[in-house]
């Protein structure tokens, strides 16, 4: 299948028979995984013993081959394989007398090389952009553009050169075109550098969960701490939000809504997000009607409705009526320093998720544990994923109202139900928002 390559192992050792495990490169420090059982050869009959795996070609693996007999080490290879590719890996004896092993990798049939469809679209894109720009570097040229907007409108056109000319048609314009000066004035202008961040990261948000071509690096990271593409897109989002609610709030303020009104809108906002993040994140047909029993309570729109509601709460409370200059003795702070209640409750509320995060204790796993849990930690901690942050989820909420299939139940085999949108990550968001606010 796609991500896979085909591996046959041929055992030229007499009995016992080898065991081959593997162990994956974004799995920190984890557990070798069995994949098979390589019989011994037949001397008789000169027939090495055989096995097929498949073989995961997203990560460099690391093959472990070591005797079923006494757990003895014989070989240990790492190599990165190649999607559809055909390998061979033939364990054999050098020297009788020193009992040296040898494992030679060898190919079959090359792989492909599953880089080029994205590439090709890159290239596509790029060139797309290379037109679009080459295009408006012509337009600033008098004689092209002209001649463009003449073949586009002829009429306009000629209102345009004769306007640029300094004698307009008075009564063609009142005519056909309204006043775009009435029209601007009374229009709220948009940030449009706000509006392109938000833009290009709904493309992103739409590409990678839609798929993303399924190439690794277009999902979201296992566990470990890499920071994948989309890893930042959630952080996006929350931090386009901050800065939304400050653009809405100081013009709702500006134009005349009491600060009561401004709450009621932020309660019915935040109800609503919350409400539609429960009913988006828990259908599932196969199983019936849904029930309390089973419904999971945490979500991306649970998360940021709170995290709006707190900011925006946060910010309508501190709000200053008048939006003057700072004048106090630092004018380089002056973007911070008015807002120091604000701050104050950030970094309290940051204090508090660091010492959950490293001073709780967990029951049966070690203080401040951040790790997947299964298979991770070489097998020490299984039922410790998350840490803190997982217990808090599973001690408020319960097992059955959280994720029951986190990205780490693929690589490190856990067990446990870990919400990546729990409780105490939300505090995190809550800071990353009025960063965008700030």
């Amino acid at each position: 299948r796609m991500d896979q390559a085909l591996l046959l192992v041929r055992n030229e050792l007499p009995a016992p028979g080898l065991s081959l495990a593997a162990r994956s490169s974004p799995c920190h420090q984890c557990l070798y995984q069995f994949l098979a059982f390589v019989p011994p050869s037949n001397e008789s009959l000169r027939k090495p013993g055989t096995a097929s795996v498949m073989v995961d070609t997203q990560h460099p693996l690391t093959l472990l081959l070591n005797s079923s007999v006494g757990d003895r080490d014989l070989c240990k290879v790492q190599y990165h394989f190649g999607e559809f590719g055909n390998y061979s890996l033939v364990v054999k004896t050098l020297s009788t007398s020193a009992q040296t092993v040898s494992c030679d990798l060898i190919i079959n049939e090359g792989p492909i090389n599953s880089y080029l469809p994205i590439l090709f679209a890159f290239l596509v894109y790029m060139g797309i952009l290379a037109i679009l720009i080459a295009g408006r570097l012509l337009m600033k040229i008098d004689p092209i553009r002209n001649w463009v907007y003449k073949k586009l409108n002829p009429r306009a056109t000629d209102r345009m050169i004769n306007s640029e000319l300094g004698s307009p048609n008075t009564t063609d314009s009142i005519n056909c075109d309204p006043t775009p000066q009435s029209w601007s004035s009374g229009s709220r202008q948009r940030l449009r550098s706000l509006d392109t961040f938000r833009g290009l990261s709904l493309v992103i948000m739409v590409f990678v969960n839609y798929g993303g071509g399924k190439y690794w690096f277009f999902k979201h990271e296992s566990w470990n701490g890499k920071l994948h593409f989309p890893s930042a897109l959630f952080s996006r989002f929350v931090f386009i939000m901050g800065t939304s609610i400050a653009l809405a709030l100081g013009s709702m303020l500006r134009w005349g809504s009491s600060k009561w009104k401004v709450l009621r809108k932020i309660l019915w906002r935040s109800f609503v997000l919350i409400l539609l993040g429960i009913i988006v994140v828990n259908p599932n047909y196969c199983l019936g009607p849904l029930s309390w029993d089973n419904l999971r309570i945490p979500g991306v729109l649970q998360r940021l409705g709170f995290t709006y509601l707190v900011v925006a709460a946060l910010e309508l409370l501190f709000t200053r009526a008048d939006s003057g200059t700072w004048e106090g003795r630092f004018p380089a702070l002056q973007d911070i320093l008015p807002y120091w209640p604000q701050w104050i409750f950030i970094l309290v509320l940051e204090t508090i998720w660091l010492c959950l995060t490293f001073l709780l204790p967990v029951p049966d796993c070690p203080r401040g544990y951040l790790g997947p849990g299964g298979i991770g930690d070489f097998g020490k901690y299984p039922n410790c994923t998350g840490g803190a942050a997982g217990y808090i989820d599973r001690l408020l909420l319960g097992e059955k109202h959280m994720y029951q299939h986190p990205s780490s139940g693929v690589t490190y085999q856990s067990t446990m139900p870990y919400d990546p949108e729990g409780i105490l990550g939300t505090i995190n968001s809550i800071v990353m928002a009025f960063l965008g606010l700030q």
